[in-house]
């Protein structure tokens, strides 16, 4: 993977060979010649990466190691000439003011050109000496390595209408209608407690067929409770009972609700068995327990589980043979799912390569498609990334020169060769975002939003003419979904990508791939031999065991940190700490930093291993428990993350005005209130994201910042003094404690605000000029939590918001009136009023209104008494959820909905009796609850969410950007949810 590695060396020459510090110091014609040298070099590179995969000989592997080095050694110095730059402007910034200095400043700037441009100069002759010698060897050695026409990079287009969950059920129609009579077919009368099996080998559907089964409308209704459980092999057992325990308590009225991980503590394991055990009597509940590897953990989970004898099921996925688990007692026989017969892969394949277009004559002539069965073995991820390969061949003789390549790699199983083809076609743009998802842990899912502000952090992202780096970003990620390697596991109101993730065979070989080149090292359990030459770093800590990490990294550009919060926060040397995987991430970190672990086992990290690593670019740390950064973080003057997840930072030191180029600082799930005034003048920022976070005011125009998330404002505004004012390219913005002080101002800003996209307001009064205003056009996502003012003048006008999507309304109070004026908009799919949103007796949805409406919440209106869906409106309506309307009698026009699957009924007994009084057909689609839920994607009806992801951490609000994610529906504040994938919903949450 050297290829990567150079790729990424040839775009920062390319910066810095444009740069005007560098036409000063006069050494841009080396540098020019360098790129030169290094772009040829390039093409060779990629060549031989693909024979290091078969069967490179020892040369070659040699050569491609050095050629690696190389490329390390051009960055090296590139970052060093940076930071001397860049150290000599920000003490020269700090200053400034000081006339008598300007003549010693200048003197001492010709000072620092002359030295870093002899310093840079004498690098560069030599790293063109060692490139020339490189050449000189493959020569003198014989070493092959040819770059091949065939294997150009090749870009695709995405096709927005894939979705990889219909090919489940085109691919295992069969299996899925037997496994769902199986969980809620009453003929067969088993009403013990079933399990019910799904076996086989990884990427061969499981989990997916496991998830359409879970999310599927009768199966949903037919429990009372539902929970999803992943079984990923590094984490304690109860782990697994507080994933369950937090999934189940919300479903139940009597259970006491948890909301933070501090409630369960980990050496309250009895109780907590005996809590869910108490909770989970007497109730009918569907639990899915996905991806297990551990018989030991199978049998403890197992004997948690009551037998209530009323129908529960317990659906289990593995890739365990059954005579390992034939002790199990099955009253329901499993099902083992094979790979693909050869006419359905055809099916999928031709899915994949051709759309909804008929393949052409010339391609079921060649016998493709039994080279396709035979090379993947029917293994549906092998045929899905085979095909992602060849949609972006266009002509038969490039299909057969792929077909040629994996059929003579020698390799036993051709399939396991499909991954590194794969990667090698992907443009060299690519390959640096793909391996980055080995920084993360296993199976983790991942928001997009906040994956392309890494890579963009990382400098992956090349410009483009009229887009932001963010929607290029996600142009990215459109391209990976498109070729198989990324699969969406969740899409939004308005169809974008929402959460996405990659397959554990495909983690694993990007794991192998990524520390095999050199691109990153990935630390569990071992000590890092060599921490001089580490360039990224992620520390994944699952288990009770630890890593000794130095205190000096040289080399490093990136940290990642992805550890559960501990459960035990406090800060007192001393205590008692448990052995847990929480309890013993203290001594870890002291081991990280090489403190003695007898010195104290609850004091906080230092971060001093920061000291060290003077090129660091990206810094993300997820539960480390660190009270406060180092103020030597604001020597890092390279740095462009900042992403802290851990509830006991306190406060940021004020040198952080110093990060330059600091384009993201991510500090939710902190105690972080407030940033020195300084920082609101780094122009490079992008995205700023907090919890109440103080937005003080500002007079430096921020025209980079897209981002603003859970900010409050520090005083009274005014119209001309507003911070927004300076935030003109804002994307999203969320602004809490809004007061009337605030309203006249914000309203005037928001007038200039022409490129939101996501936009939350909460206060006690709130402008509703977003309605009228031509401005809000691009507007997606609008969440109000508070009255609007100037009622009058709303209703009276149109509402220009062509582009809306979602709309939350939270104690607004709008009359019926303004629903009229909603039912025109085109885009809205989901809509939810709340708390007494509404504030007149019957809610009357008009006559063909509200065409393109999917979603729709009604919650807490004391007023309302009826409902009225009148022809023609709501024609798309799916879901339904209606929640304490304690004074509605009835519905009118409901069963005139041809697409409703779902309607939620909370704390309304006395309507779901007269619905099923009146209406039979209206009343098999009623999931009458008994207890209140959260708001989910998925029916807005279960505590987990759609797709079940994990419930460790609640789910932070994402801000969107560009074209990235539209719109959230989830109680940030509330829900907690766990994963369906064996997910890790936490260092990659919302964002």
């Amino acid at each position: 993977m050297a290829d990567a590695g150079v790729t990424g060396v040839v775009a920062k020459l390319g910066e810095l060979a444009t740069a005007e510090a560098t036409a000063l110091l006069r050494v841009d014609a080396e540098i020019r010649l360098l790129r030169r040298k290094l772009a040829y070099l390039q093409a060779l590179v990629r060549g031989a990466d693909r024979q290091r995969r078969g069967r490179a000989n020892e040369l070659l592997l040699l050569w491609l190691r050095e050629t690696r080095e190389v490329a390390f050694e051009v960055e090296d110095a590139v970052d060093e000439f940076h930071l001397r730059v860049e150290t000599f402007q920000l003490r020269a910034k700090l200053r400034r003011g000081w006339w008598h200095r300007a003549a010693v400043d200048l003197l001492h700037g010709f000072a620092m050109q002359i030295s870093v441009r002899h310093g840079l100069s004498n690098q560069i002759i030599k790293i063109n000496e060692r490139i020339d010698e490189l050449n000189q060897n493959k020569e003198t050695y014989n070493i092959e390595s040819s770059p091949s026409v065939i294997w150009n990079s090749s870009s695709i287009e995405a096709n927005p209408e894939w979705d990889e969950d219909g090919y489940v059920v085109d691919s295992r129609q069969h299996e899925f209608t037997l496994l769902k009579d199986q969980i809620i077919k009453k003929e067969d009368n088993v009403l013990q407690r079933a399990v019910i099996l799904i076996l086989g080998e990884s990427g061969i559907g499981k989990t997916m067929l496991a998830r359409k089964l879970y999310n599927d409308t009768n199966v949903i209704k037919h429990f009372e409770v539902h929970a999803w459980v992943c079984l990923p092999p590094h984490i304690r057992f109860n782990d697994y009972l507080d994933i369950m325990y937090r999934q189940v308590s919300s479903q139940i009225l009597e259970a006491p609700k948890v909301y933070n991980t501090t409630s369960l503590s980990s050496g309250d394991e009895e109780t907590t068995e005996h809590k869910l055990l108490q909770l989970m009597q007497n109730k009918k509940y569907l639990v899915v327990l996905d991806g297990l590897v551990s018989i030991s953990d199978w049998n403890s989970m197992f004997d948690v589980l009551p037998d209530n004898n009323n129908g529960s099921r317990i659906l289990l996925t593995t890739h365990l043979n059954l005579k390992e688990i034939n002790h199990i007692g099955l009253q329901i026989h499993p099902l083992e799912l094979r790979c693909l017969e050869a006419k359905d892969g055809q099916e999928l394949f031709n899915q994949w390569v051709f759309g909804a277009r008929e393949p052409p004559h010339v391609y079921k002539s060649r016998a493709y498609y039994d080279k396709v069965h035979n090379i993947t073995t029917g293994l549906p991820l092998a045929i899905i990334v085979l095909a992602g390969v060849l949609r972006s061949k266009v002509i038969p003789v490039e299909w057969d020169a792929v077909f040629e390549q994996l059929e003579s790699n020698g390799q036993p199983k051709p399939v396991t060769s499909i991954w590194s083809l794969s990667f090698d076609d992907l443009p060299h743009y690519l390959k640096s975002c793909f391996l980055y998802f080995a920084s993360m842990s296993e199976n983790i899912i991942v928001y997009p939003d906040r994956l392309i502000r890494l890579w963009i952090a990382e400098g992956f992202i090349a410009p483009k003419k009229a887009k932001t780096p963010e929607e290029v970003g996600f142009d990215y990620l459109k391209e990976l979904v498109s070729r198989g390697l990324a699969q969406v596991i969740e899409k939004d109101a308005g169809g974008g990508i929402k959460l996405v993730t990659i397959h554990n065979l495909l983690h694993a070989f990007l794991e192998s791939e990524a520390q095999e080149s050199g691109f990153l090292e990935i630390h569990h359990h071992a000590n890092i031999i060599n921490p001089n030459s580490v360039r990224r770093l992620a520390v994944h800590n699952y288990v009770d065991s630890f890593v000794h990490i130095p205190n000096a990294f040289p080399k490093l550009r990136s940290l990642f940190c992805d550890f559960a919060e501990g459960l035990h926060n406090s800060s007192s040397c001393g205590g008692q700490q448990s052995q847990t995987l929480w309890g013993n991430f203290a001594e870890l970190c002291f081991r990280a930093c090489g403190i003695s672990e007898s010195t104290c086992s609850n004091t906080f990290h230092s971060l001093s291993l920061l000291q060290g690593s003077r090129f660091l670019r990206v810094i993300d740390l997820y539960g480390l428990k660190i009270q406060k950064l180092p103020s030597e973080i604001g020597s890092i003057i390279h740095l462009r993350y900042l992403g802290i997840k851990n509830s006991n930072l306190e406060d940021l030191p004020s040198s952080i005005t110093k990060l330059a180029n600091l384009q993201t600082l991510d500090v939710r799930r902190t105690n972080v209130r407030k940033v020195v005034n300084e920082f609101w003048e780094i122009e490079a920022l992008r995205h700023v994201l907090g919890e109440n976070l103080l937005l003080p005011m500002c007079t430096v125009p921020l025209n980079n910042l897209m981002t603003l998330s859970d900010v409050v404002p520090s005083n009274p505004w005014h119209e001309q003094i507003c911070p927004l004012n300076y935030m003109i390219c804002l994307r999203s913005l969320s602004l809490s404690s809004i007061s009337g002080s605030h309203t006249k101002a914000l309203s005037s800003a928001l007038k200039k605000l022409e490129f939101l996209i996501y936009l939350k307001l909460s206060g006690q009064v709130l402008p509703s000029n977003m309605f009228r205003d031509s401005s809000m056009r691009r507007l997606q996502t609008l969440i109000l939590h508070g009255k609007l003012e100037d009622l009058d003048a709303l209703l009276s006008n149109r509402y220009i918001l062509p582009n809306l999507t979602v709309l939350h309304l939270h104690k607004s109070e709008v009359p019926q009136q303004f629903i009229d004026k909603l039912s025109v908009l085109p885009c809205l799919a989901e809509m939810e009023l709340l708390d007494d949103s509404y504030s007149d007796t019957v809610l009357a949805f008009p006559e063909k209104g509200f065409q393109s409406l999917i979603k729709l919440k009604l919650k807490s209106l004391c007023t309302l008494e009826e409902l009225m869906v009148k022809l023609g409106a709501m024609p798309m309506l799916s879901i339904l959820a209606i929640y304490d309307c304690s004074n509605m009698k009835t519905f009118e026009g409901l069963n005139g909905l041809e697409h409703l699957q779902e309607v939620a009924v909370y704390n309304m007994q006395a309507i779901v009796d007269t619905i099923k009084r009146e209406d039979k057909q209206l009343f098999d689609k009623v999931k009458c609850l008994t207890s209140p839920t959260k708001v989910t994607d998925r029916g807005w009806i279960r505590s987990l969410d759609r797709q079940g992801y994990i419930s460790r951490v609640k789910v932070d609000p994402e801000s969107h950007c560009g074209d990235l994610e539209n719109a959230r529906t989830i109680e940030v504040d509330e829900i907690e949810i766990d994963g369906s994938r064996g997910a890790w919903l936490r260092s990659f949450n919302s964002s």
